[in-house]
């Protein structure tokens, strides 16, 4: 028997025809209009066994865990997060027929995800008391969406249609967009960070500062990346997928080279875990430090945010700013022509973040 309804907020295909019959799997379809639901309808109910051969076969026979397996096994993209978005999805519906999968249960699985409580990130998961945003929750819908994306550019195991295409993103609040730190509590900020337990934390905070890079980028860091003699750092891999030089100024190079001086030689990361397969404490002494310093709302990423500023501040124009910080520039400006921006910067550089990071720490 055919069931047909319209379902809400999915604009592209609204109309859902499911046809169930005993002993045999479901077969679900969407369509853009009522007229072609009804047709498609008529036509498996005239001849359901060779529509549920057509439509099921495969589908019947493989389960959603398989599909998140074959996928991740031949993921290459740089969000690797993907992976483990496509993780939550197979241990809740692993288990379930390709044929029983659907955008129901796609809505149901981001209904679920939007209940749960959203965890901290860091060596050590632990949850917390805040849901998950709507652009997180945008984010598995995608994870899901991309996983059977690439089923049917592939021809895997019959699969036809992708179930989260009629679901409509939620509306993402972007009002937080960073802040730039004050003076006074860039002192005590930084005063904290020396204090740290990880001793890291205080060369990390201020190449964040100095330098623009994002989290990952300064952890991804190795010395090989680093030119104390020219003053500059390589970051690789960045976020546009460019590699990006940045200059280094005074301040900034004189603490990676007493850095330097206790580097690890069995790890060639400059911000090294307890073990060479560890990330270093960053969270748990960011945290820390934070809260010795009396500095609230403040993120890793702000950082970053405050460098930006800094650089607004000392009249850098909108094309420096980009240059230093990575981000992805027009199609006729080559990667190459932004290095060379950056390196011109380094003037402008000294002068908007010199005497910003601290003493020197190479007189200490």
């Amino acid at each position: 028997m055919a069931t047909i309804r319209k379902l809400p907020g999915t604009p592209a295909k609204p109309w859902r025809v499911e046809i169930r019959r005993k002993g045999n799997s479901p077969i679900s379809q969407y369509f853009r209009t009522k007229r072609e639901a009804s047709d498609f309808a008529a036509k498996v109910e005239a001849d359901f066994d060779r529509w549920a051969k057509l439509l099921g076969g495969e589908l019947r026979r493989h389960t959603l865990a398989e599909l998140i397996d074959r996928f991740v096994a031949g993921y290459r993209g740089r969000d690797t997060s993907v992976a483990a978005r496509a993780g939550w999805w197979r241990a809740q519906y692993g288990a379930r027929l390709l044929s029983e999968f659907s955008g129901d249960t796609v809505r149901e699985g981001l209904s679920l995800r939007a209940e749960t409580a959203a965890c901290q990130g860091g060596p050590t998961v632990t949850q917390t008391d805040r849901r998950l945003s709507p652009a997180t929750l945008n984010r598995y819908r995608t994870a899901i969406s991309t996983i059977y994306k690439a089923a049917i550019d592939g021809g895997w195991f019959g699969i036809k249609e992708n179930p989260a295409a009629g679901i409509r993103q939620r509306k993402e609040n972007n009002s937080r967009f960073g802040r730039c730190m004050e003076d006074d509590e860039r002192a005590r900020l930084l005063d904290a960070c020396d204090r740290s337990n990880w001793p890291g934390l205080g060369v990390f905070v201020r190449l964040a500062l100095a330098t623009g890079a994002r989290r990952g980028e300064l952890l991804k860091l190795t010395w090989p990346d680093v030119d104390l003699k020219a003053g500059s750092i390589l970051l690789r891999e960045t976020k546009n997928g460019e590699d990006r030089r940045v200059p280094l100024i005074g301040e900034a190079r004189d603490w990676l080279a007493t850095w330097a001086k206790v580097r690890r030689l069995d790890d060639p990361r400059l911000f090294p875990g307890s073990r060479t397969d560890n990330p270093p404490p960053l969270d748990d002494a960011w945290r820390k430090a934070k809260a010795a310093a009396g500095v609230e709302n403040l993120r890793i990423h702000d950082l970053r945010h405050s460098c930006g500023s800094y650089l607004a501040r000392a009249g850098a124009s909108a094309f420096q700013i980009a240059a230093i910080l990575g981000h992805r520039s027009g199609p006729s400006l080559t990667a190459r022509y932004v290095h060379l921006v950056a390196e011109d910067s380094r003037g402008l550089l000294e002068g908007a973040i010199g005497g910003k990071l601290g003493a020197d720490h190479g007189s200490q």
